[in-house]
């Protein structure tokens, strides 16, 4: 079997920084997939992004938790507050005890996907903001979206944990033996993903994660090296987030100062060049069988 690697830029759209960022690392040719925030106004630049790199697979990064819904606010009142901006942490908790009407949500997720749709964008796949469609109800709305509108692929959730030095992550695992809460994620993540098997959805073989407890950041060159060394066979995925942080970035995100780090590691030509030397294949989405 051949080694094949799906890298995929996440947060197009979320800031003006992310996009030129993004189109940077397109640009050099490691990163060949993008997933699109269509909630925030820099998605406007989503389709010249499509006619850039019509070769570049183009998904939705669904999104019901940070900025302004794409809904009118009154179709979808528990999803947001007075001003139309989705309630952050809040979304969490009502989500999981029920306070959400599963209607509202497919009403907001129907109308972020018609937005780039009725741009001329072509969905090939879908991912979420923070991998939250892993809670039920998120998942259940979003997989109703994903049917109708006919994507059939989607980010996987069977967790690869990597070690940049070597081996098959024994420190990880052992962290997770110790940290319950973490270990029950990666469980609930499998769960989910064999229900979205179930329910046609194809993805890749495995999403590499960095181990907790290993030196393996995405923003560091050797990651990348090691990973292309030891990549398993089959195909894989990884997800970035390169950027140019500003004012949107900083006020909607966590990850902020390490967008630039990776960036300037993804932007180099030289990661798509040495990913050929050490027989790993760069592919988008498009070639994920469907």
């Amino acid at each position: 079997m051949s080694r094949k690697l799906i890298i995929n830029a996440d947060g197009f759209g979320f800031t003006f920084g992310n996009n030129r960022g993004i189109l940077e690392c397109l640009a050099a040719g490691a990163v060949r997939s993008v997933s699109v925030n269509a909630n925030f106004p820099a998605w406007e630049q989503t389709p010249q992004l499509a006619e850039q790199f019509p070769e570049v697979s183009v998904g939705i990064h669904l999104d019901l938790s940070v900025g302004p819904c794409v809904r009118d606010p009154k179709d979808i009142p528990d999803l947001v507050n007075a001003s139309g901006q989705f309630l952050g942490p809040e979304f969490h908790r009502k989500a999981l005890r029920g306070k959400i009407p599963h209607e509202q949500m497919v009403r907001e997720l129907t109308a972020q996907v018609q937005r780039l749709r009725e741009a001329g964008v072509s969905l090939t796949h879908w991912d979420s903001h923070q991998n939250q469609h892993l809670y039920p109800p998120f998942f259940r709305a979003a997989i109703e979206v994903a049917k109708r509108f006919e994507i059939p692929r989607m980010r996987t959730h069977r967790h690869y944990l990597f070690a940049a030095g070597g081996g098959r992550c024994l420190r990880a695992w052992l962290h997770l033996l110790t940290h319950p809460r973490r270990a029950a994620v990666y469980w609930h993540s499998r769960r989910m993903m064999r229900r979205a098997c179930r329910a046609g959805m194809r993805m890749a073989d495995r999403l590499i994660s960095p181990g907790i407890l290993d030196d393996a950041c995405k923003y560091k060159r050797e990651f990348w090296l090691a990973l292309f060394d030891r990549l398993p066979e089959g195909v894989s995925e990884v997800y970035c987030h390169p950027g140019y942080p500003d004012e949107t970035l900083q006020a909607n995100a966590t990850y902020v100062d390490e967008r630039l780090k990776e960036l300037e590691v993804l932007r180099d030509p030289a990661i798509a060049e040495e990913a050929e030397r050490r027989g790993v294949e760069l592919i988008s989405f498009r070639q994920v069988r469907a």
